[in-house]
């Protein structure tokens, strides 16, 4: 076998995989870690997910919290409290500040700058800091995209150990 057939088997075996994780992340069960237990009356009424999951499982759902820590936990009632709460949390550290500064005007949507310097063109600006503003005006899912893919892997952010709590349906 040559060179250029290993490398198209192994690809194969690599979208393979690739392709049963995203099932399982697709079908993903809520995430309940041994240090993150709750009380029992508060178990049925939230689930708690990663953050790094795909945003089409958030899809319809409410947050109720964003956890960072064993202790620590902060209430969140909308997607778009979660989304501004992580970037005021990441503006916080001084070199992740001058990686956001660094990405304004650099990351678009298809329509509007997602960071700026200023508010001119944006439907929902969210001011992260002076002269930083964030378009917040997105669905859930996109939303969440934007947060994890275009703005946390832009800056190197490990949110890893972020986990969500969402209300269960009724």
């Amino acid at each position: 076998m040559n060179l250029a057939h290993e490398i198209q088997a192994a690809r194969k075996q690599i979208d393979t995989i690739l392709e049963q994780l995203a099932r399982k992340v697709a079908s993903a069960e809520p995430v309940q870690t041994p240090s993150r237990r709750v009380a029992p009356e508060v178990e049925h009424y939230e689930s708690i997910y990663p953050l790094a999951l795909d945003g089409a499982v958030f899809k319809g759902t409410k947050p109720t919290a964003l956890l960072f820590s064993d202790t620590e936990r902060i209430e969140v009632y909308t997607w778009k409290m979660v989304f501004c709460e992580l970037l005021k949390r990441l503006n916080k550290d001084p070199e992740k500040h001058v990686e956001l500064m660094n990405l304004r005007g650099k990351i678009a949507g298809r329509d509007r700058l997602l960071l700026s310097r200023d508010t001119t063109g944006m439907r929902s600006p969210h001011k992260v800091a002076n002269n930083l503003y964030v378009e917040t005006h997105y669905d859930t899912e996109t939303l969440l995209r934007i947060l994890t893919t275009r703005i946390l892997d832009a800056v190197n952010y490990d949110y890893s150990g972020i986990f969500v709590a969402v209300r269960n349906k009724p």
